[in-house]
Order: C-alpha cells, then sequence, then structure tokens
C-alpha cells in the first residue's frame, strides 16, 4: 500500500481531532463572553438564557470552526437525510428500544465506576446537569435540551462525519464518530452511554442511509431523560410504574439486540494503515483532542 494512502487516515482522523478542539474553545470563549455581557446588562441570568447562550456558542460560533477545518478533507459520500432503506414502524420501535436500553446499561456501568471512583478520592457526586434541568421551564427544556442536541449532534456526529469517515470503512466510521460524539459530552458520567448510543445510531445509518432515524431515537432518549424523568415528582405509586415502565422497555430492547445481532454487520475496512487505532489516537489532532476532553473531565470530576 503506498505511503500516503496509508496515512490519510491518520491525517483525516487528526484533522478532524483539531477541529472538534477548535470547536470546543471557540464555543467555549463565545459562551464566557456572552454570559459576562447578559450579567452585566440583566439583573438575572436565568438557567433557559444560560443554555440559548451554550447552544449559540456550540452550533453558531463553534461549529463553523469544525467545518473549516474539515473543508480540507474530501466528502466521499452523499449527506445521509434521505433513507435508502426505510424501516417499518414496528421496526424502527424495535432499534428504539435498542438504544435505549444500551444508553441505561452503559449509563450503569457509569454510575458504578463512578461511584467507586470519587467514593475512593474522597469526592462529591456532580449533579450540575439534573440541577440545571430542574430549573428550565419545560419548552425550553423540551427545545434546547431534547431538539437542538438531537438534531444538531446527529447532522454532525453522524451525518457530516459520515461523508468524512466513511471512505474507510463502516467500522471505522463507527466507532470513530461515536468517539467523537461521547467526548464531546465532556465528563465520564456521559461518556459511555453517548459512546454506546453513538456506535448504535451510526450503525443505523449504515443500514439506513440516513440520520433521520437516530434523530428521532435521540429526541426520545432526551425528551425522556430531561422532561419526563425530571417531571414525575415524589409520588411512590407513579415513580414505581415509571421504573417498572423503563424496566420493560430495557429489557425489550436487550432482547431486541439479541435478535438483531444474529444479522448485522459492516463492510470491511478500506485504506488502513497497519496499526489503525494506533494511526487514529496517536496524531497530534487527535492527542490535542484527548487531552481537551481529559482536562474537561478532571474539571467536572472537581466540580
Amino acid at each position: 500500500m503506498p505511503q500516503k494512502k496509508r496515512n490519510d487516515f491518520a491525517v483525516a482522523v487528526g484533522l478532524l481531532g483539531l477541529g472538534f478542539t477548535g470547536m470546543l474553545v471557540v464555543s467555549m470563549i463565545g459562551c464566557s463572553l456572552m454570559t459576562m455581557a447578559a450579567m452585566w446588562t440583566t439583573d438575572e441570568v436565568t438557567t433557559d438564557l444560560l443554555m440559548i447562550m451554550n447552544d449559540i456558542g456550540i452550533y453558531g460560533l463553534g461549529l463553523p470552526v469544525l467545518l473549516a477545518i474539515g473543508h480540507f478533507l474530501p466528502s466521499t459520500a452523499p449527506f445521509p437525510l434521505r433513507p435508502v432503506r426505510a424501516l417499518r414502524p414496528v421496526t424502527f420501535a424495535r432499534t428504539a428500544a435498542v438504544g435505549y436500553a444500551g444508553c441505561m446499561a452503559a449509563n450503569l456501568v457509569s454510575l458504578l465506576l463512578l461511584a467507586a471512583i470519587r467514593a475512593l478520592a474522597g469526592l462529591q457526586p456532580n449533579n450540575s446537569l439534573n440541577g440545571m434541568v430542574e430549573t428550565m421551564s419545560p419548552w425550553a427544556s423540551l427545545i434546547l435540551i431534547s431538539l437542538v442536541p438531537a438534531v444538531a449532534e446527529e447532522l454532525v456526529f453522524r451525518g457530516y462525519l459520515y461523508r468524512k469517515l466513511i471512505r474507510f470503512g463502516q467500522l471505522p466510521y463507527i466507532l470513530i464518530s461515536a468517539f467523537f460524539f461521547g467526548s464531546f459530552h465532556g465528563n465520564l458520567d456521559q461518556f459511555l452511554y453517548a459512546f454506546v448510543l453513538g456506535c448504535w445510531l451510526g450503525y443505523l445509518i449504515c443500514r439506513t442511509g440516513s440520520v433521520i432515524y437516530g434523530m428521532l431515537i435521540h429526541l426520545f432518549i432526551n425528551f425522556f431523560s430531561s422532561c419526563v424523568l425530571t417531571s414525575a415528582g415524589d409520588g411512590a405509586v407513579a415513580n414505581a410504574l415509571l421504573g417498572l415502565g423503563i424496566l420493560a422497555l430495557v429489557g425489550w430492547g436487550l432482547v431486541q439486540f439479541w435478535d438483531f445481532h444474529r444479522r448485522m454487520f459492516v463492510r470491511p475496512a478500506t485504506g488502513l494503515p497497519e496499526h489503525p487505532v494506533r494511526a487514529a489516537l496517536l496524531n497530534p489532532g487527535m492527542l490535542l483532542w484527548i487531552a481537551a476532553f481529559l482536562v474537561m473531565c478532571v474539571i467536572s470530576l472537581l466540580s
């Protein structure tokens, strides 16, 4: 294999790592400046306003940086919007259950591991995200926590990365896009379940050719977590029924995954170097992104 072709993979992943690092830095600077401006001009900065500025910082200011750096990479596939292989409603419901079950299982593992780490290090649990969601208005929670991330993140982490990475094969695209998706959350509490969900939604794009199904599944998970669970209240009966419903959905999802996995397949990778994992991780752009992710994780653990 020619040397240039072997290096293409590392260059592509490295440029994307650099792009996401730039996106993060610019969005954080933009959010900080907007927050300071809001504090100078208003008496009270509400959680709703903070989330609006957060979305503007990420998608209005940070995303163009990623797109500008990613412009140097070839786009080797159409943007995956229109389904090539449509899912029947029952099949879609099964895939949604698998996605939710994977999130819940991975979240349980994360909770156990982080509880052990925090106990050993004498750290307190970080409940800032739940606290923010609980102080938001219902409409803001629906739009800013559920709808906007579901649409924007699927377009970026599944659709955009599909165009840039699918030339190397479906498995590299699935794993790398899921890693970027999980690490962009910036904390260990969300990394594992976001990675698992990213793998499943990336696989769905490879099978259906569309981000639409991922958007709907992502929207359902966000809505259920941010709107339904946080508004359940303290009623024992309601919470018991909700818990049983979650267990039933997770159980059904795991059964569906067991049925799906016998027919799952991905196309072989092409144009990869001899050590693809090393090439993907040990390049300047990805090392910079991993360093940024680790810094965010430490800040999250200590805050």
